[in-house]
């Protein structure tokens, strides 16, 4: 039981949530890193300019960002080590449920987490303990993450307040990546069934629960109408994340809901669109959900 206080410890959410650390370690690291390739960039052009106490100064100062990041990644890697030793102890237990949570929780840790995973796959010697580990690192290999530790995905189902058809121009259209690459009326992007007719929605689901941090909306079609985007949680409470004036001009385009990291947990985004503020049908080919990789909610 020790092995599953840990792992609940590390990632059920809580005001010393371990799984919220080893996010904010990612991030800060890569917001080091960052931080540091300017640094070089701009000595590089102070030196250009003759300004070698200012190059030799930004230089110091990009390699001081360079060690705060490797101490932040030595902290991550220490933090997956512990995490994944408790959950393949886990996976040994008797009890179905402590296993296949365990599982779970093996996939959450995402990509850093593949070198112990592999590791503990080759010593484990419990066959069960082999298959769900190969079944984990299997699926982190499909996930797409951001060099932030960010999860990407796209939709895997949808619906809305309307759609012209249900088939061309369904909200079946918005699943999946991209694939409306040319602007226009194309049937291969979602339309609702009137145009200029106020307020309409479009619901998307996701595979992964994540704390959203953005959600990017591909617009084909007489673009800059959406006005909110929401979240849903566990409990079938919508949040709003965002809430403005998009300025999408070009077709296709992007508009990006950047809102930071949040405490909801959720894999049902809702864009709402002003289908009166932009003549003609606003056209959606795909939307992008982007957020740090959360636990999946109890009961769910």
């Amino acid at each position: 039981m020790a092995t599953i206080a840990l792992a609940l410890a590390l990632f059920l959410p809580s005001q010393d949530d371990k799984a919220a650390e080893l996010f904010r370690l990612r991030r800060a690291a890569f917001e080091k890193r960052l931080e540091r390739d300017r640094l070089l960039f701009e000595a590089h052009l102070a030196l250009d300019r003759g300004d070698y106490d200012l190059a030799v100064a930004m230089h110091r100062a990009a390699r001081r960002l360079e060690s705060e990041a490797a101490t932040m990644k030595r902290r991550e890697t220490a933090l997956i080590d512990a995490a994944v030793k408790a959950l393949v102890a886990d996976l040994e237990s008797p009890d179905i449920e402590v296993r296949d949570s365990a599982g779970i929780r093996l996939e959450e840790l995402g990509p850093p987490a593949l070198a112990a995973m592999e590791k503990a796959c080759k010593t484990a010697g419990n066959e069960e303990v082999r298959a769900r580990l190969r079944q984990a690192i299997e699926r982190i290999r499909e996930m797409s993450i951001d060099d932030a530790g960010r999860l990407r995905q796209w939709a895997s189902d949808a619906k809305a307040s309307s759609e012209y058809s249900d088939t061309g121009w369904s909200a079946k259209q918005a699943t999946g990546k991209p694939d409306t690459p040319t602007a226009g009326d194309n049937r291969t992007a979602w339309a609702s069934k009137q145009p200029d007719a106020g307020a309409e929605w479009l619901e998307l689901t996701y595979d992964r629960w994540v704390r959203p941090t953005h959600v990017r909306v591909r617009e084909t079609f007489n673009p800059g109408a959406v006005v909110k985007v929401e979240a849903r949680d566990a409990e079938d409470r919508w949040h709003v994340l965002w809430q403005g004036d998009d300025p999408t001009r070009e077709s296709p385009g992007w508009f990006t809901a950047s809102f930071g990291a949040t405490k909801v947990v959720t894999r049902t985004i809702r864009v709402t669109l002003d289908s009166a503020a932009v003549e003609g049908w606003n056209e959606i080919d795909a939307v992008e959900l982007i957020g740090d990789p959360a636990p999946v909610p109890k009961g769910k």
